[in-house]
């Protein structure tokens, strides 16, 4: 059986479902914020590098003095996008870092991590896009959690379609304590 003509709308609650569902996400995810130091893990602050339990410590957004390599572009170059940057100090992290993305690429990011080494700053590093455009570059800030996120810039005119996916990494020199 058809449903009748009609010219009116019909109301679609969806929207308003999907918006609450966005708004209790972001309050969960805030609930979870405080000053307790022991989310911290065995290892300690595995975040920010100056963190020793204080709760006074650096405040969320930019930071201060850090900077994004010449971003590494490849189409079907692997990975998964996150923002939440990972910490390359040591090899072991450099290879986890590595390990999602195609062997051809590899060669790239870990030429980049030795040249950012130079700095003499953390690196750190992070998927950032993976799809039909490079973005045009990318910025590096601390999250309200404490982790140190590096997020691509929008891109201007974003191409419709694509035959294969290019995954772009950022790697980000980030001063703090050594």
């Amino acid at each position: 059986m058809r449903e009748p003509a009609t010219r009116r709308r019909r109301p679609i609650l969806v929207r308003h479902l999907l918006g609450t569902l966005l708004a209790t996400a972001a309050l969960a995810a805030t609930a979870g914020c405080g000053s307790d130091t022991s989310s911290a893990g065995a290892g300690g602050c595995p975040t920010w590098p100056n963190c020793d339990g204080r709760t006074d410590g650096p405040s969320p957004g930019p930071i201060a003095g850090a900077e994004v390599l010449p971003m590494i572009s490849q189409t079907g170059g692997g990975g998964r996008v996150s923002t939440t940057a990972t910490l390359l100090d040591t090899s072991a992290e450099v290879r986890g870092f590595t390990r999602q993305l195609q062997p051809a690429m590899v060669h790239r990011v870990t030429a980049a991590i030795a040249q950012a080494r130079q700095s003499g700053y953390l690196v750190y590093g992070a998927v950032v896009a993976l799809g039909c455009d490079r973005p045009p570059g990318a910025d590096v800030a601390l999250g309200a959690d404490g982790q140190v996120q590096i997020v691509a810039q929008e891109v201007a005119s974003p191409l419709p379609e694509c035959l294969a996916p290019v995954t772009t990494v950022a790697i980000a020199t980030v001063p703090g304590a050594q």
